[in-house]
């Protein structure tokens, strides 16, 4: 099992992957993808890769047709206010 924080970017890039996935999937699963996704915002104080920051872009690009979804509504206004992004 992975501890400590060397893996925290590890973690942090499979779960925006994970994220992602619940969000594309054929049956999209965007509560599923907005708790993997507020988890991938939790890393953001102690990793701060580009390749995360690309993630959570990715992330939020394929929640952008779940946000009439509350759960997915509030994580993309947490990821703008957090990431600083418009």
């Amino acid at each position: 099992m992975l501890h400590g924080d060397q893996f925290a970017r590890n973690r942090a890039l499979y779960t925006a992957d994970v994220a992602i996935q619940h969000a594309i999937r054929e049956r999209p699963e965007p509560e599923a993808a907005a708790e993997a996704a507020g988890r991938v915002l939790a890393y953001l104080p102690d990793v701060r890769s580009d390749r995360l920051l690309q993630q959570l872009h990715n992330v939020s690009s394929a929640l952008q047709r779940h946000a009439s979804v509350p759960a997915v509504a509030d994580w993309l206004e947490e990821y703008r206010t957090i990431a600083g992004v418009s």
